[in-house]
């Protein structure tokens, strides 16, 4: 007698947790983001290759990071056809599938451990069209904060002979279209004035700009503060240390402990001195992290979009009056309609180099009036460029982020999104800890 074993059906494959750029376009450094459920290779890729075959057309080769699996196969059968795999040491936290004649995308490949909101949100920034982060500047956004045990280091007031060293550190963060600092606007932040535009300086206090050094005299970092008059409120105005992580903390906490008793304390929310008038979010991570450990809250945001299409690709557009005023606050003009019966304005500021910046204000999605926002956009860089400005950037509120009507307005204008700026508040006590010692 024969006896027949019924095997129990094999268990389905989980469906691949991916989320690609919309376009496929390739423009920006990644083409996606991928979130596997454990780091086994063979149980993880099929699910992924398929899922892929039926958006991109047949996967004939994968390159990996070979340390990020447990085993790693030199081919794989997956539909009845043969995979081949191999490492690929160029970028780290990545995977790279590829079509036919050599023709790839690259995806981010997330942490399994990862908490799930964290991921969702690498996955959007990784699936951002024109995203500019690398995998690791994404990634660093999911990783815990762990405080770092302090090295030999002083803190001690700037010098003049700190200026090549902090210039440095300014550079090492800086966005992509913001003017380079020079010595000129450094020495003007340290000394709290500005020759171009010196009322908002009035309201402050001379600021206090500090540095750090090590054991030989090395700056490691710099971080500048002040006081209002008017509310007797502190504020951090900028901070740069390459991002690493004790200094950074170190940095916040001296200026904390120096600023002890205000009712409140801001962060990045201006645009006095350095650099950008709030954080940069994804390039400046440890930064963002350490504030949120000590206490602050994100504030007012906004998108920062920068134009990398060229003038001569600006299309033309039947537009309703727009009207254009000077503005003192910031110099520059101030477009809106004649009638002020539509749903958006925007301040374009005086170029500075050849940099001109727009701050977009716009009503809600159920308001907009993509005509006149077109129009007014166009005048507003077509006004920048004959003012000096070869490229233009500019700042959305957050509420026009991806999905909201006016940003279809932003990209058909050749806009891209480079980052996410943040500002922060931090309000009561002061106190927090680095490396075992409470500030």
């Amino acid at each position: 007698m024969h006896i027949v074993r019924t095997l129990p059906p094999p268990e389905p494959t989980p469906t691949a947790r991916i989320h690609l750029e919309p376009t496929l376009t390739r423009d920006g450094n990644l083409d996606g983001a991928w979130w596997p459920r454990s780091t086994e290779l063979c149980a993880e890729l099929p699910a992924l290759v398929s899922a892929l075959d039926a958006l991109l057309g047949p996967i004939l080769r994968v390159r990996l990071d070979l340390a990020a699996w447990d085993d790693v196969p030199a081919h794989l059968m997956i539909d009845g056809r043969f995979l081949r795999v191999s490492g690929f040491p160029e970028t780290a936290d990545t995977i790279r599938l590829i079509r036919g004649d050599q023709d790839g995308f690259q995806l981010l490949v997330i942490p399994p451990d990862t908490a799930s909101s964290m991921a969702a949100a690498a996955m959007r920034t990784a699936a951002r069209t024109g995203n500019t982060l690398s995998a690791t500047e994404i990634l660093s956004h999911c990783r815990p904060f762990h405080p770092a045990p302090a090295p030999d280091i002083a803190i001690r007031p700037y010098r003049s002979s700190d200026q090549a060293a902090v210039l440095a550190l300014v550079e090492a963060d800086h966005l992509p279209g913001q003017p380079i600092c020079s010595p000129e606007v450094l020495d003007e932040a340290i000394e709290g004035t500005c020759r171009r535009d010196p009322a908002p300086w009035a309201q402050f206090d001379r600021p206090r700009t500090e540095v750090m050094v090590d054991a030989d005299s090395q700056v490691l970092g710099a971080v500048s503060y002040a006081v209002r008059r008017d509310t007797g409120e502190g504020l951090i105005l900028w901070l740069h240390g390459r991002e690493i992580l004790v200094v950074v903390e170190a940095l916040v906490s001296h200026a904390l402990e120096e600023l002890s008793g205000r009712r409140t304390v801001h962060a990045f929310m201006s645009g006095l001195g350095l650099g950008p008038s709030a954080l940069p979010s994804g390039r400046r991570p440890v930064t963002r992290k350490v504030l949120e450990h000590a206490g602050f809250s994100g504030r007012n945001s906004w998108r920062y979009l920068r134009r990398v299409t060229p003038e001569a690709c600006l299309p033309e557009t039947t537009h309703p009056p727009v009207e254009v005023v000077r503005s003192t606050a910031p110099l520059g003009w101030w477009l809106r309609s004649h009638d002020d019966d539509l749903s958006a304005e925007v301040v374009a500021q005086t170029p500075v180099g050849d940099v001109g910046v727009l701050w977009w204000f716009g009503a809600d999605a159920l308001h907009t009036d993509e005509t006149f926002e077109r129009a007014m956009l166009y005048e507003a860089i077509t006004l920048l460029r004959r003012h000096g400005a070869s490229e233009t950037v500019l700042y959305a509120d957050d509420k026009q982020a991806d999905g909201h009507p006016t940003w279809a307005v932003f990209v058909d204008a050749g806009f891209v999104e480079i980052d996410h700026l943040v500002s922060y508040a931090k309000r009561g006590a002061t106190t927090i800890t680095v490396g075992g010692e409470a500030y």
